[in-house]
């Protein structure tokens, strides 16, 4: 494993836990700080947040079809 690897894996190792306990205090944050808490627990999927669709779904977007007829 290349040192970058290790250290991304000890980072997520570390920083799940933290964010996890911030989710649980989030009542006392500000706002923006609040906001900012989710959006990370949803970019590292530590947060149940259902099945997404639409354009709340990662890497969408309008589907291109080529027409062969």
């Amino acid at each position: 494993m290349t040192p970058v690897r290790i250290a991304e894996q000890t980072y997520r190792t570390w920083s799940s836990p933290i964010l996890l306990e911030l989710k649980e205090r989030e009542h006392q944050l500000d706002p923006v700080a609040r906001q900012a808490l989710q959006n990370v627990l949803v970019e590292r999927r530590l947060v149940d947040n259902g099945n997404p669709s639409g354009p709340e779904r990662r890497n969408t977007g309008p589907v291109k079809r080529d027409k062969f007829w």
